[in-house]
C-alpha cells in the first residue's frame, strides 16, 4: 500500500469494520452473501468460497476519497489494498466463518485468491477459505457466518445463496437465516463489551449444512 492510496482512511476502515468497536445502533454494517463449497478431484470437500455485497453507504464510505477511473469505476489500484486491508483485519474475527463436521470444527488455512470488485456502487469482496486437510465428503458438514459481535449483519442472498462446486453424487444442501437480534433492547455496555471471542452472534449464525451419502 502507498501513500497515494490514503492508507489513513483504509486503516480507519478496518479499524471501523473489525475492531472492538462502540456499541450505538447495531448491527452497522449490512452485508449479502453467496457461499461456494468446493469439492477437489477426490470429491472432498477442500475449500470454502464466500461472495460478500457490502451495503451501499458502506461501499460509499469505504470508498470516500479514493480515485475513481475515467470511466467512474475504480481501478485494481483502489480496489487491490483495500481488499488486503479487509481480508487481513478478517484474521482474529476466523473471517466470520465457522465450519463443522459431525466430529470435529473444520480447520482453515490463510484466505486466497482474494479480490474486492465494484458494480451498481457496491464493493464485493470474494475470498477463498482452503481447508487444512481436505475432508471426505461423506456424512455431514456444516458452515455458519455470523459476526460474534454483531456489528456486522450477514444475510444470504434471495438467488442462488449457496454452490456445490464439484460435489459428488446425491449431496444435498440445506441453508438457514434466523431471525435478526433485537439489538435496540440491548444497552450500549453490553455490546461493548463483546469481542471476537464471544458467543452472542452464533445465535444468529446463517448456516449451510451439506450432507452427502
Amino acid at each position: 500500500m502507498t501513500s497515494r492510496f490514503v492508507p489513513v482512511a483504509l486503516l480507519l476502515l478496518a479499524a471501523i469494520l473489525f475492531s472492538p468497536r462502540p456499541a450505538a445502533a447495531h448491527p452497522h454494517v449490512w452485508v449479502t452473501m453467496k457461499s461456494e463449497l468446493v469439492y477437489d478431484a477426490e470429491g472432498r470437500l477442500s475449500a470454502v468460497k464466500q461472495i460478500w455485497t457490502f451495503d451501499d453507504a458502506f461501499s460509499a464510505f469505504a470508498l470516500q476519497g479514493l480515485e475513481k477511473e475515467k470511466d467512474g469505476s475504480y481501478g485494481d489500484k483502489v480496489l487491490k489494498p483495500l481488499a488486503e486491508v479487509n481480508v487481513t483485519s478478517l484474521k482474529e474475527y476466523d473471517y466470520f466463518v465457522v465450519g463443522k463436521s459431525a466430529t470435529a470444527k473444520l480447520a482453515f488455512k490463510e484466505p486466497v485468491d482474494y479480490f474486492l470488485t465494484y458494480a451498481d456502487e457496491l464493493l464485493t469482496l470474494h475470498f477463498t477459505l482452503p481447508l487444512a486437510k481436505p475432508m471426505p465428503a461423506k456424512g455431514t458438514v456444516t458452515v455458519e457466518v455470523f459476526d460474534p459481535t454483531v456489528f456486522v449483519s450477514f444475510a444470504f442472498a434471495e438467488k442462488d445463496p449457496v454452490h456445490l462446486v464439484a460435489a459428488p453424487a446425491g449431496c444435498t444442501q440445506q441453508v438457514v437465516s434466523p431471525d435478526p437480534p433485537q439489538t435496540s433492547q440491548l444497552s450500549e455496555a453490553f455490546f461493548s463489551q463483546l469481542t471476537s471471542a464471544s458467543d452472542y452472534g452464533a445465535k444468529f449464525a446463517d448456516k449451510i449444512t451439506v450432507k452427502c451419502p
